[in-house]
């Protein structure tokens, strides 16, 4: 019997995504190919992995068995693939980068573009997402992630200090009663946050999932927001309710997995990013 990697890969796309669809997009194929390779993959070890449920895909018994075994060749492919490339030395090729949307639109683009003009060999590949890119698996190269504790095998260096202020309406009255928190969903760690600001005693009368959505009612007078000092400060639209109050959120790392500090474009790259973000340290603080 002679298993192909590339199903095995299939098979691990489809337990993460539950959807033959989902593991297509992560795979960069087809639908129809992702079937076909499951098929094969279930064919050469005369078992079914999957149950199809209206849900999507559910492991069986023999996937379970697999999936242990599956992970740890993964592991093995990719630290292969990690010692090969980190011996890199060229400052040409891809550099994956994920950040905050946040961070990415009102801190980053500006150096992003500067370092692409000074590296043009580079190709920078940018994710914007509030989610964590799994970097053992090589989602990205870098990550910006803010986290009390990231994880410990982690590459990672302190950026300066982020803060949020509470920003409201170019047009508004900051003393209208009536304007209450636009906040996120979560509305009980949202409320821990705003406990220890000059307004917690006003309510949350909105729950928006994202800081484009909280910041735009923020503009329309919806309510007060308590929004990053990179995205607040220079908006013409809103302005802060108290000068100098502000509040840290948890805190900013440069993240890299340890094999690629020998790729010198990654390192390149992430001096860039880090000393370029240190520069702006009171920018990010907001003062």
């Amino acid at each position: 019997m002679k298993l192909d990697w590339n199903d095995l890969r299939v098979f691990l796309a489809l337990e993460r995504g539950a959807t033959a669809r989902t593991a297509a997009v992560q795979l960069g194929t087809s639908h129809s190919t992702v079937l076909r390779r499951l098929q094969a993959l279930e064919d050469a070890l005369n078992a079914q992995l999957f149950d199809r449920t209206p849900e999507g895909f559910a492991l069986t018994g023999p996937g379970e068995r697999l999936l242990a075994k599956a992970q740890k060749i993964e592991a093995e492919v990719f630290e292969v693939h990690r010692d090969i490339i980190g011996s890199d030395v060229e400052l040409e090729g891809p550099v994956k980068l994920t950040a905050p949307p946040a961070v990415l639109k009102y801190l980053l683009l500006p150096m992003l573009a500067k370092f692409q003009e000074t590296y043009p060999k580079i190709e920078l590949e940018v994710a914007s997402t509030d989610g964590l890119a799994d970097l053992d698996r090589r989602d990205a190269d870098l990550a910006i992630r803010f986290s009390k504790s990231p994880d410990e095998h982690l590459v990672g260096r302190r950026l300066p200090e982020f803060h949020d202020a509470i920003y409201v309406s170019k047009d508004a009255d900051p003393s209208d009663p009536s304007l209450g928190w636009i906040g996120w969903p979560d509305g009980r760690k949202f409320q821990e946050r705003v406990a220890s600001t000059p307004f917690s005693g006003r309510p949350i009368v909105w729950q928006l999932p994202g800081l484009e959505l909280q910041a735009e009612a923020v503009r329309q007078g919806q309510g007060i927001g308590l929004l990053p000092c990179i995205m607040g400060d220079r908006d013409p639209e809103m302005r802060r309710m108290e000068g100098d109050f502000t509040q840290p959120t948890l805190p900013a790392w440069l993240l890299q997995h340890p094999d690629l500090r020998r790729l010198e474009r990654v390192r390149v790259f992430a001096d860039f990013v880090f000393k370029r973000v240190t520069t702006l340290k009171d920018k990010v603080s907001g003062r």
